[in-house]
């Protein structure tokens, strides 16, 4: 009999999610998004997955990761996806059409929770499994599961960070490409093309954004715009590795970087790396970001956003570093980006991104391609 290929948790610590469940008083947690089921049973439902076609058919079939408080685990997904695979769940249950979905749900629901029993759900359980649930939990003994989960999270397997920071390297690598082949007239949209085709070639398995503007534009969409003299060039870029994300930004000018915009640029970059100097296990977010707005001050600046980073993993901002998470202690396997940015006179955002592993004893940087603004010089 041929062996089965396995498809397993990378960071899931299940007995995390147990001491979590039982401070909440849950009697079992519901999980929904492609995230979470991916990540407490290894079934490849991202978009970014290797083959992204079970994320595809999630509207007629979906999959579902049931957790009770003891632990076990329930997977419940499509019939095709099982053949010669194996899951990191306990016990798996297959269909084969969206009625096979719904009968699959309700009675693992019905056989697995008493009649007191309280439920953790997802904020973003689509309306469909809220209406199968109605009759079998009611609302007043359920709750959301968001930040349980997240926690769980935060602390990232040394494979998650293997994979995080090969997301990393494979952006380096293409905006380093990028800024060689850089040249007054290219098109926005020609250039993002480039950036998610190097990201692929050079081992994304998907891409998290291109976050590419020309000047003071709109990066958050798309424009046609042809590269023209005396313009800051964005390059704000992530790749996904696995499930796992990258993010990262570097400046490049076409023409003489002007004094104004390089003195705010090397101050950014201070700026951010004396914040970083505060990073290590048991400080709080709340110091660290303090540090970064007395540094702001110290300069006679102001921050652009509301927050001096967020932590990274399976999606490209999980926790903000910002007043309303203060509490957050950093603890060693968290992965988080630092980005600070302050906007110049004619509307450009300027500053610098790196990424950090938290240690034992302090943190190491992911991010090494250098932070100098690039000169376009064709």
């Amino acid at each position: 009999m041929m062996t089965p290929v396995r498809f397993l948790p990378l960071g899931f610590d299940k007995d995390k999610l147990i001491r979590l469940m039982a401070e909440h008083k849950l009697d079992a947690v519901l999980l929904t998004s492609p995230e979470h089921v991916f990540y407490t049973t290894g079934f490849p439902a991202l978009f970014s997955s290797g083959n992204p076609i079970l994320y595809g058919l999630r509207n007629v079939l979906p999959f579902f990761a049931f957790i009770t408080r003891q632990g076990h685990v329930t997977l419940m997904c499509w019939g095709g996806a099982v053949t010669g695979v194996e899951y990191g769940a306990d016990s798996v249950l297959t269909y084969a059409d969206i009625a096979g979905a719904e009968q699959a749900l309700t009675g693992v629901l019905r056989d697995q929770l008493g009649a007191e029993a309280r439920l953790g759900i997802e904020s973003s359980a689509p309306y469909t499994v809220l209406k199968l649930l109605d009759g079998i939990v009611p609302s007043e003994r359920m709750m959301l599961a968001d930040d349980l989960m997240m926690q769980v999270r935060l602390i990232k397997s040394a494979a998650e960070v293997a994979l995080l920071e090969k997301s990393i390297n494979v952006v380096e690598r293409t905006v380093a490409e990028l800024m060689a082949a850089m040249h007054l007239g290219i098109r926005r949209p020609a250039l993002m093309q480039a950036a998610k085709a190097g990201m692929l070639q050079h081992g994304a398995s998907g891409i998290s954004h291109v976050t590419i503007s020309f000047g003071a534009s709109n990066p958050e969409v798309e424009i046609d715009e042809a590269l023209e003299a005396d313009k800051l060039v964005t390059l704000d870029l992530g790749a996904i590795v696995d499930g796992y994300y990258s993010d990262n930004r570097r400046l490049m000018y076409t023409g003489s970087i002007p004094e104004g915009i390089a003195t705010l640029h090397r101050t950014m970059c201070a700026i951010l790396s004396e914040t970083a100097s505060a990073l290590k296990p048991g400080a709080t977010f709340g110091h660290v970001y303090d540090k970064a707005m007395a540094l702001y001050d110290r300069h006679h600046l102001k921050p652009f956003i509301p927050n001096i980073g967020h932590t990274i993993g399976m999606q490209v901002e999980e926790v903000w570093i910002y007043e309303g998470t203060r509490d957050v202690v950093f603890q060693a396997g968290m992965v988080l980006n630092l980005e600070m940015y302050a906007q110049y006179e004619t509307g450009e955002l300027i500053g610098d991104e790196e990424t950090y592993v938290i240690t034992e004893t302090g943190y190491r940087q992911l991010t090494h391609l250098p932070t100098a603004i690039r000169t376009v010089t064709r």
